[in-house]
């Protein structure tokens, strides 16, 4: 089961309240999926905004992630699920959410398990 965010665009890259910290946020229009992601300053330098990217997010190790610009393995938090999906987790014990207004059932599977691998290529 894999969540593919095809042609996904760096909305902002935003400074935290911690020190060399910052929240990278994603969009999806295609998927109707929206990603916040707290990351170090140092990995998002191979990223800016507007940017392309594809995100693949899997239970499975991810065959072009050695590549990416970001491989990190996450933890399932907590799954609200009523019209979409929200999915809060941890990458690297950092906070991730996951917003997909209307996934599909292998989407939703993919958090069945409580670990995942995320690739921003």
């Amino acid at each position: 089961m894999v969540v593919r965010l095809k042609n996904a665009t760096v909305e902002s890259i935003e400074d935290t309240e911690t020190k060399r910290l910052k929240v990278v946020k994603l969009n999806a229009k295609e998927e109707g999926a929206r990603i916040s992601l707290e990351l170090p300053e140092v990995l998002c330098a191979a990223m800016s905004p507007r940017d392309k990217v594809t995100v693949i997010i899997d239970t499975k190790p991810i065959t072009r992630g050695e590549s990416a610009r970001l491989y990190a393995e996450g933890k399932v938090f907590r799954i609200r699920d009523d019209d979409g999906v929200e999915v809060t987790s941890t990458v690297g014990g950092l906070r991730m959410t996951l917003d997909i207004s209307s996934p599909t059932a292998a989407q939703r599977k993919t958090f069945d398990s409580d670990r995942f691998l995320i690739a921003i290529i």
